[in-house]
């Protein structure tokens, strides 16, 4: 029988790097909607199976990006004298900057791959300031649709088969996403989706009701997803890859061409009324009608507009690459 110390020392050592928001699931929409707040002792505790899993693959080495709470301390402790825990040094904690800061340091490490802990937002940020690095996400959050919803033990077994494979490239995939455009010059990106409101600032961010939004881009759809992108389910079941969804929510509702119930926060259905939609593909720029307000990129305001700078949306095949679980799994 082998023990897992002599399984260890079988296989090469490798590293990864963790990135765990400490802010995740604790915005404005558990005010707004059922959402619930996702604590601390959560995240701490799915650190831990990670660290498990990591462990039995032979992964000896991580880094972890700081945070206040100090969230990585109990499976650094656990795991004190079997995993190597690195701290990146960071000027702020618990900011954009520091998730910024510490996605470009990994990055330069030649790291397997980089988790995140997180929704769709941190692995939007994350993702836009990696260039080589493949990540697994996994969901920390309500209503995400890019991060796996997967126990971290499982997680930390599959990165830990994933760095031992030779051939990784055959367990990768790459995903799509949406680049937006100001005066034909690249803003930003969401993996998601784009929501178009009239709202003049961003404010708290967080979006919430139907009534300020005229335009929903769509990336990604799931059967059991909440949130915008709901919208795109009800309208298409199957999104291929290289497909993404526009929709024009309508002005009048009383004149609109289609209308249905769809679940756009935990808790919260509304009636949708829209007033034509359709698919774009490859090279196809579509022009946002509204004049002024608000970009929201995976559900949170990021961008104020107005009709001087023209905005558009145009899908960008070269999206995050993440580690597909089934098949590393399943070898």
């Amino acid at each position: 029988m082998i023990s897992r110390t002599q399984n260890h020392l079988s296989k090469i050592n490798r590293s990864v790097g963790i990135i765990v928001n400490p802010n995740s699931g604790k915005d404005i929409r558990r005010l707004v909607s059922n959402a619930f707040v996702v604590p601390q002792q959560y995240k701490s505790n799915e650190l831990l199976k990670l660290y498990e899993g990591l462990l039995n693959e032979g992964i000896s080495k991580v880094f972890i990006m700081p945070d206040f709470s100090d969230v990585s301390r109990r499976a650094r402790e656990n795991y004190a004298n079997k995993i190597e825990t690195v701290i990146l040094k960071t000027n702020r904690l618990d900011e954009e900057s520091t998730t910024i800061e510490s996605a470009k340091k990994m990055d330069s490490l030649g790291l397997e791959c980089v988790i995140i802990f997180g929704g769709d937002g941190t692995s939007r940020l994350v993702s836009s300031h990696l260039s080589n690095t493949p990540i697994l996400a996994i969901s920390t959050g309500t209503n995400n649709l890019f991060p796996e919803n997967i126990d971290g033990t499982i997680a930390g077994i599959a990165v830990g088969k994933f760095a031992n494979f030779d051939k990784k490239e055959a367990f990768l995939i790459k995903t799509k996403k949406l680049d937006i455009f100001f005066n034909e010059q690249y803003v930003d990106s969401a993996l998601v989706d784009i929501v178009v409101t009239d709202i003049p600032y961003v404010g708290a961010r967080a979006i919430w009701s139907m009534d300020s939004i005229s335009e929903i881009f769509i990336n990604k759809i799931k059967p059991t997803g909440i949130g915008f992108s709901s919208i795109g389910f009800k309208l298409l079941k199957n999104l291929e890859r290289d497909e993404s969804i526009y929709v024009k929510i309508s002005e009048n509702k009383n004149n609109s061409q289609t209308e249905f119930f769809s679940p756009i926060a935990p808790g919260k259905i509304e009636k949708i009324f829209v007033d034509n939609w359709k698919l774009f593909k490859k090279n196809e720029i579509i022009k946002i009608q509204t004049k002024k307000g608000t970009l929201a990129l995976d559900g949170e305001r990021r961008l104020e507009f107005s009709n001087k700078n023209n905005p558009s949306v145009k899908i960008n095949y070269n999206g995050p690459t993440c580690l597909n679980i089934k098949e590393i799994l399943s070898n």
